[in-house]
């Protein structure tokens, strides 16, 4: 026999094909696959044991993970915001890092950030134990939360060492905290110039604190905006807001051109609304819109309202 037909005919043989390796998936697949998994809503340990667990799979995983952490950060605690500042440049040099590694790290984290989130939970602050023995609870304000610090502390040092230059949308998550705490704290008084964006979500981990969310918010009043300017940001979302809420941070941010609002409750308050202010968009809590859909015009934009508001 042909010794090549016989190589040929061994090679393409099922039994030869079923030993062969699975096809590996393109990069760009996995990457695509990574940012989705880090990107979709979570609690915070379904997101730490999500960054253990893909770290784990291989090196490839590792470093398009890198990446995608790297672009959209998420700081869920002090630690969390610690390790975060340490990739800074300014504060590698300051720290005498010599390493090539954290070097490179911090190269890539600096340039490649476009958002940051920062987690807020009232009730971990609060209460220490099993989570199953833990009483439902709501931390009105804290000067001196570790958590909420953590968060002034990150946008003071991005501002001041004036790092981060793409970073464009800032996202704080407030869970189980009273609404006080931006505007009593000065949380934002140091807010980074190049960020358009500014987010701010509360959310009640319980049935059981529905009520007190309804009394929190009749008991909230106008705050002294004066104290916090941001000109830059260009598109204001704030979800489970008092009415009031939304015109303290429109006060602090007067340069706001679209304004989303999830869960609104009485728009009269807002009247009239800055003349800057040329989109309206009305969410329900119930149907999360995708960053493609708002992009797309798919967004119910109440232009009626809107010119009603700003009259």
């Amino acid at each position: 026999m042909n010794p090549a037909t016989s190589t040929l005919s061994h090679t393409s043989s099922p039994e030869s094909s079923t030993k062969r390796s699975p096809p590996w998936l393109p990069f760009e697949l996995i990457s695509l696959i990574l940012t989705e998994l880090w990107e979709a809503p979570q609690t915070l340990a379904e997101r730490s044991a999500l960054l253990k667990n893909i770290t784990l799979v291989n090196r490839t995983w590792l470093a398009l993970f890198v990446r995608v952490t790297s672009r959209s950060v998420h700081i869920c605690n002090p630690t969390s915001a610690e390790a975060f500042l340490r990739l800074l440049p300014e504060r590698t040099l300051m720290q005498g890092v010599s390493d090539l590694l954290t070097a490179e790290a911090s190269k890539v984290a600096n340039q490649m950030c476009r958002s940051v989130t920062f987690h807020v939970d009232g009730s971990a602050s609060l209460v220490s134990g099993p989570v199953a023995d833990r009483t439902p609870a709501t931390q009105m304000h804290s000067p001196s939360d570790a958590a909420s610090t953590a968060m002034s502390t990150v946008l003071y040092m991005v501002t001041v060492l004036d790092q981060l230059p793409n970073l464009r949308h800032v996202t704080i998550d407030y869970k189980d905290w009273g609404y006080d705490d931006i505007f009593d704290q000065l949380r934002v008084q140091t807010f980074p110039p190049q960020v358009t964006h500014l987010s701010v979500n509360y959310s009640f981990t319980t049935p059981a604190l529905a009520p007190l969310l309804i009394y929190l918010k009749s008991l909230y009043r106008r705050q002294d905006s004066s104290r916090i300017r941001i000109p830059n940001v260009r598109h204001l979302s704030l979800s489970s807001v008092p009415a009031e809420f939304i015109v303290d941070m429109l006060q602090a941010c007067p340069n706001v051109e679209t304004l989303e609002v999830t869960d609104p409750a009485r728009l009269d308050a807002l009247a009239p609304l800055p003349s800057s202010v040329r989109t309206l968009i009305l969410r329900h809590p119930s149907v999360p819109l995708s960053r493609s859909q708002m992009i797309s015009g798919r967004v119910h934009r109440v232009a009626a309202e809107l010119q009603a508001l700003q009259c």
